[in-house]
């Protein structure tokens, strides 16, 4: 028993001698690994991901990471979806930093959306979907694509019964 507290005195003296804290942590930013450089790419990446080839040596990890992780699910994809998957990125590589910017901002703003919000924007979108290009065409010059996708007014509930009563 002597020998157990000789011992945890000793275990004592010694934390005693050094600091009771550490070294404060040093700020870690924890980010995306370095991804392959354009011509380190599989040829059956580069051919999926072509319209990307200009761009892809100032891409940031990250959205590198991105394609990457499409492009492995490039093969599992039907014809449709490929077909979708390469107008799309077609679409992205020409558009600018700032367009870019801006859909995924739009992208962002339209996922924090309740979800019966988010069901009328695809009801409104499948709508524009359908019209003919010209009446398409239309709406966009006119600057009313953002009226037709805006969410639809809240009805005003009472109005027709005090309207109804101011009459009689």
């Amino acid at each position: 028993m002597a020998q157990r507290q000789l011992i945890r005195g000793l275990i004592l003296a010694l934390a005693c001698q050094f600091p009771a804290h550490a070294a404060p942590p040093t700020t870690a930013i924890i980010g995306t690994a370095p991804q392959p450089e354009w011509q380190a790419l599989p040829a059956s990446q580069r051919k999926i991901l072509a319209p990307l080839a200009d761009e892809w040596s100032a891409m940031e990890h990250v959205r590198r990471k991105q394609w990457l992780a499409s492009a492995a699910r490039y093969p599992s994809m039907s014809e449709t979806e490929k077909q979708r998957f390469q107008a799309r990125m077609n679409d992205w590589a020409k558009m600018t930093p700032e367009q870019r910017a801006k859909v995924r901002e739009n992208y962002l703003e339209i996922n924090r959306l309740p979800t019966d919000e988010k069901e009328v924007i695809k009801k409104k979108w499948s709508a524009y979907k359908q019209l003919p290009e010209e009446k398409r065409q239309g709406v966009r010059e006119n600057h009313k694509s953002a009226i037709l996708l805006a969410p639809p007014p809240e009805p005003e509930t009472g109005t027709e019964e005090a309207t109804a009563a101011s009459v009689e």
